[in-house]
């Protein structure tokens, strides 16, 4: 038998699922002018694409690439509103021009996405006290799980009301009254409460977080008042980020490279070549899904930085790949204090939160 995604496939109650539909009157040329301004500064920084994965992604963006150095407008515009007809998502996001034709072809794709997303949210609301953890042992608990009934849950929880920006055209989720809800951004938002819990353990809440997907992370950290945040990311993936978070945040909360920081509230979108140049301290840095497949002596160099830089570390990563994060502290002969669990949400992912204030 194959083995699951799910915790609770067969108890969930039914999912349905809606696609996000396409916007008209966007007023996005001052952003979309910026961005491509930024990425041509930042490309000719970067000397590979983040090892073989992150190489072979990037040969499916070449026509963005080319869009972007030109400096053509209406083309970058067209590739930024419309996401799922090319391939600008494509390994951190699924809404990419081969799973858009996979999904209009086949109900069956986007049926169990939103199905997974339904999982994900039950175990999110679980996982922070939202709703009492299920007993498969007994079996007699009355489950509140309908999507509505676990956002209202959540945000009682939290304090505040949650909004899930629907920026993405043909991005399939779970409809609720709060947005279409994907299953991406039920983990950005599991990580953005983590780092907010998190923040009693250092001296403040100036966040970093190397490689974001789409940055939807950097979203909810603001909902749980995170407002010092700096994501690092390769060019192409700064695109989509710049893109995202000025949409759902507004342009004058975001800050590309080569821009001015400026004061304020503000997410800072920069590369690799940036940050390790840096001498910026954080209270807090993470990493999801992304270090394991960047190679060992990049992580390492990662690491060293983020060890003297910032407070606490969080991983959130597979180890299916050559190397695990948990190993680096001892091939660099550290001895960092570290708690170890499983991901409550994503099967076979381990997080880990390393206190370099405690070395």
């Amino acid at each position: 038998m194959k083995p699951s995604l799910f915790f609770y496939q067969d108890l969930l109650p039914h999912t349905s699922v809606q696609m996000v539909e396409e916007k008209n009157g966007i007023d996005d040329k001052n952003l979309v002018e910026r961005i491509i301004a930024a990425y041509c500064q930042s490309s000719t920084e970067i000397v590979d694409a983040g090892g073989p994965i992150w190489d072979q992604i990037a040969s499916k963006t070449q026509d963005l690439h080319d869009s972007l150095c030109s400096g053509d407008v209406p083309a970058v515009t067209e590739f930024l509103r419309f996401p799922h007809r090319s391939n600008l998502l494509y390994g951190f996001e699924m809404v990419f021009d081969e799973y858009s034709k996979a999904a209009a072809d086949n109900p069956g794709i986007p049926a169990l996405q939103a199905q997974w997303t339904h999982d994900n949210l039950v175990r999110l609301a679980e996982t922070m006290g939202a709703v009492p953890v299920y007993l498969p042992e007994v079996d007699f608990q009355e489950r509140m799980w309908e999507p509505e009934q676990l956002v209202s849950a959540i945000e009682q929880t939290v304090g505040f009301a949650i909004q899930f920006p629907n920026t993405i055209p043909n991005e399939h989720g779970i409809p609720t009254s709060r947005g279409v809800i994907s299953h991406r951004a039920v983990q950005a938002l599991y990580q953005a409460w983590r780092l907010s819990q998190l923040r009693a353990f250092t001296k403040g809440g100036k966040t970093v977080e190397i490689g974001a997907g789409l940055g939807r992370t950097a979203w909810f950290a603001s909902l749980f008042g995170l407002n010092d945040y700096t994501i690092v990311d390769l060019p192409m993936a700064n695109v989509a980020q710049a893109y995202f978070l000025g949409r759902a945040l507004g342009e004058d909360r975001v800050v590309l490279h080569g821009e001015s920081d400026g004061n304020g509230p503000r997410v800072r979108i920069e590369t690799p070549a940036w940050f390790h140049a840096s001498k910026d301290r954080y209270d807090i840095a993470i990493n999801n899904d992304s270090m394991v497949e960047i190679g060992v002596e990049a992580v390492e160099a990662y690491w060293q930085q983020l060890a003297i830089q910032s407070e606490v570390f969080v991983s959130m990563n597979h180890e299916a790949q050559s190397f695990r994060i948990a190993d680096i502290s001892n091939r660099l002969g550290q001895d960092v204090p570290t708690l170890r669990s499983l991901h409550p949400l994503r099967k076979g992912y381990v997080e880990e939160i390393f206190f370099f204030n405690k070395i």
